[in-house]
């Protein structure tokens, strides 16, 4: 979930809902839940990781928590690799760790970074993640850091650490996952993609049936006319997607670039809205052609009202989810 506000609501009351469905998808039998990260957005785009996922891992029990994802370059990585190895604790090794170079120049500019150094950062980052979680103590000289037996206390519950996911839209970027032998969390059903995921696994020496692939899709389960849906839900459709399409422009890489126009129906193909059978008639046709060991449902969009929400999730919790887990 983004967590985002759009429609101003009081905030802890906006929170609250949030986080009550993210529980109640404990007892619908979801097997993580996960909580994505921006910064400065007038929206309140997930702001506070960490805090959301010490709420989560005191009102859930057997639901695994997770970030989707931390933005490691924004991030001190060994102030990371402390902060997570006390939420693993905390939730009894429940945690999972998806990080991520993130794609707004803006949040960059505002904490004083480059752009441009998003790879070099992020590949330094994982190095320190890494090494941070598993050895005591660790030292490690780059160009942006400078450690020397630096002590992380206490280490993970989950040994040698909690699973690393790499989230990644383009093949530098999936290969880079391989490369540091993480989880890839994807964005794209690109064969080459996943090609370009497979062969930095090779390069890392992991076998490919170690590693985890997922993809996102934005799933309404709905009896209604789906155009009817889409209709009502539209505006926050559109709102939700086409920031990413903003920030990736603002960046300038043209690996990230949608190439879709500023208007909701360019969306319209990329929402998956019917009944149960046509839902899950589509992911199967993904899951055969791709890779796939993980869906992760995107969750209603940001200002969706909460029982509207909740009701959404339930029908793809009774009516889809038994199906995907027994494939």
């Amino acid at each position: 979930m983004d967590l985002r506000n759009p429609l101003g609501r009081p905030w802890r009351d906006h929170w609250e809902d949030c986080l009550r469905l993210m529980c109640e998808s404990e007892a619908m039998g979801f097997d993580y839940v996960m909580v994505q990260e921006h910064f400065f957005q007038p929206d309140g785009y997930a702001p506070s990781v960490p805090v959301f996922l010490t709420l989560l891992a005191e009102r859930t029990r057997t639901i695994r928590i997770g970030s989707y994802v931390y933005i490691l370059p924004l991030h001190h990585a060994a102030m990371l690799a402390q902060e997570t190895a006390v939420l693993d604790h905390l939730s009894e090794g429940r945690l999972d760790v998806t990080v991520g170079s993130g794609h707004s120049a803006a949040e960059y500019r505002a904490l004083g970074y480059s752009p441009k150094t998003r790879p070099s950062r992020m590949q330094e980052g994982i190095e320190v993640l890494k090494r941070a979680w598993t050895e005591r103590p660790f030292s490690y000289t780059g160009r942006y850091y400078d450690l020397h037996d630096v002590m992380v206390q206490p280490a993970p519950l989950q040994q040698p650490h909690p699973p690393l996911w790499v989230a990644a839209t383009a093949p530098p970027a999936a290969r880079r996952a391989g490369q540091v032998g993480a989880h890839l969390h994807g964005a794209s059903v690109d064969p080459a993609f996943h090609e370009a995921y497979f062969a930095g696994l090779a390069e890392a020496g992991v076998p490919r049936d170690q590693a985890r692939i997922s993809n996102p899709w934005s799933i309404t389960v709905t009896d209604e006319n789906p155009d009817a849906v889409w209709e009502r839900r539209k505006d926050l459709i559109f709102e939700r997607w086409d920031f990413y399409r903003r920030i990736r422009d603002d960046m300038g890489d043209q690996n990230l670039q949608y190439g879709l126009p500023p208007s909701p129906e360019a969306y319209r193909d990329f929402e998956l809205i019917g009944d149960a059978d046509t839902v899950i008639g589509t992911l199967k046709g993904f899951v055969r052609s791709l890779p796939l060991t993980d869906i992760v449902h995107s969750g209603p969009a940001g200002g969706t009202p909460p029982d509207e929400a909740y009701a959404d999730l339930k029908r793809f919790a009774d009516q889809v989810l038994p199906t995907l887990k027994s494939w």
